[in-house]
Parts: structure tokens; C-alpha cells; sequence
């Protein structure tokens, strides 16, 4: 079962920016994994954001170069670099934006130091919509700071 199992199937795996690069915020969604990509891609696409997917970090780091984006959320576990290597690679490449880092695997944000936590919130899966909605609009609003999203075991 996908994590948002109630959200309509609409089959948007990318949105073009192109058509209104007005005031909307940008989200990258990256995942590995098709259905959850997919899924969190269909949910944010319900909002007023402007939302992009890639399946690894080198698709990221295309997106991140070619279109304004707001918000990073990544899994960590992925083939190639992993979430945390996306997030340190798209500051190296001049883009300091906040993050949101999806994984079922908290020790790994436990095992951050605190330079390498700078503006990543942790998202434990799994999650629901209205939590990962709650994490956006507090990481576009705020700035991501921290583990503030963490879900209790």
C-alpha cells in the first residue's frame, strides 16, 4: 500500500515551470522509488506549488541547474548518492536551499553533525500526507531547521 493510498492517480511526474514561473513555490521530489515519488508528486500537485521529481541525485542536481527550486525533499536511501550526499553536492553547486530528508532509518540523521544538519528536517517513514504537507509549508515558510518533523516511533 502507498503512502497515500486516498490521493486520485492524475499520472504527473513532472510539472513545466515554463507555464508560470510566477510566485509559486518550488518543490524537487526525489525517490528512487517510483509509487512514492509518484505519490508525494500527486499530493504536493493538489497545492500551489510548482513540483519536479527526479529518481537519483544526478537528476536532481540536472533540475536544481535548469529550474528555480525552493524546497529539496529526498529519500536518503538511494542507488548511486544517497539523500544526504544530494543535499552536501547541491550546496557545493551554489544552491543552499532547505531540505527535507524521507528515510526509515533515523540513526542516520542521529549521525549528522551539526554543520551537515544545517537546514535538513528529518521525515521519518513511513508518513501521511497531512505530515509531509505540515513539513513543506513549515520548511518554505521557516527554513527547515533541525529534526522538527520527526515522528515519535
Amino acid at each position: 500500500m502507498t503512502p497515500f493510498a486516498n490521493i486520485a492517480s492524475r499520472g504527473i511526474a513532472k510539472m513545466n515551470a515554463s507555464a508560470d514561473s510566477g510566485r509559486r513555490p518550488g518543490i524537487l521530489v526525489v525517490d528512487d522509488d517510483a509509487g512514492i515519488r509518484e505519490n508525494v508528486v500527486d499530493l504536493l500537485s493538489t497545492e500551489d506549488y510548482r513540483v519536479f521529481s527526479a529518481a537519483d541525485a544526478d537528476e536532481a542536481l540536472h533540475v536544481l541547474e535548469i529550474e528555480p527550486i525552493d524546497l529539496l525533499v529526498t529519500d536518503f536511501q538511494m542507488p548511486g548518492r544517497n539523500g544526504v550526499e544530494l543535499i552536501e553536492a547541491a550546496r557545493k553547486a551554489n544552491h543552499p536551499i532547505p531540505a527535507i530528508l524521507m528515510t526509515a532509518y533515523l540513526y542516520v540523521y542521529e549521525q549528522l553533525d551539526e554543520a551537515r544538519r544545517r537546514d535538513i528536517t528529518l521525515l521519518r517513514k513511513p508518513f501521511d500526507a497531512d505530515e509531509i504537507l505540515r513539513s513543506i509549508a513549515r520548511g518554505l515558510t521557516n527554513g527547515t531547521r533541525g529534526p522538527g518533523t520527526q515522528r515519535a516511533p
